[in-house]
């Protein structure tokens, strides 16, 4: 889309997950958000990150991932299993034994579904340990959020030029260390937060 003086807008290294167009690069990093909407059908862009994801896959690219998303997914999985109990309370909840069976649950099912989802690719998990300085880099340099930082240091480390996130947190990197691809209805926000 051109505005309307002709001009090309500028990405900013950030482009929708939507458009077919998109060249995947290889290796491609993931980030937790992106994971939690493919994996969950009840999340409200399951679809679209299903289908983007199925296309990473198929296009033959490895994948690379912090070892903080297993963790955090399982965390993720947990809290909507609590949120859909008891809404915002959920946190008053979190012991409860009633309905922490049932996160429990979800929790194990969505950790081994993304374990089984990763068994057919080239998946390269990136310790923590190996990119503490990095994303302690990323923070003090860029303000980013220590687990934002961490996925984006363990991308760079493995030599991933993109990052599918829809954490706009990612746009506070500039587009020189990472390009961000990500759902079109954060585009505007992640092009605007990008340092120039």
């Amino acid at each position: 889309m051109s505005p309307a003086n002709g001009r090309t807008r500028l990405t900013r290294g950030v482009f929708s997950i939507e458009d077919q167009q998109l060249t995947l690069p290889d290796p491609i990093a993931l980030d937790t958000s992106f994971v939690v909407e493919a994996l969950l059908a009840t999340q409200p862009l399951h679809d679209v990150c299903d289908a983007f994801l199925r296309r990473i896959f198929d296009s033959g690219a490895s994948v690379v991932t912090s070892e903080l998303l297993r963790i955090e997914l399982a965390e993720t999985a947990f809290a909507i299993a609590m949120k859909e109990r008891w809404g915002r309370r959920w946190r008053a909840h979190r012991t409860d034994g009633r309905s922490r069976r049932r996160a429990a649950r979800l929790l194990h099912d969505t950790v081994s579904r993304y374990e089984a989802l990763l068994t057919p690719v080239d998946h390269f998990p990136v310790p923590l340990g190996d990119v503490t300085a990095t994303a302690i880099t990323f923070m003090a340099d860029y303000g980013m959020a220590s687990y934002d930082a961490a996925h984006a240091a363990a991308a760079v480390s493995a030599g991933a030029e993109t990052i599918v996130t829809l954490d706009t947190g990612f746009a506070l990197l500039p587009s020189t260390q990472l390009t961000m691809y990500t759902d079109r209805s954060r585009l505007t926000s992640c092009r605007a937060k990008r340092p120039h």
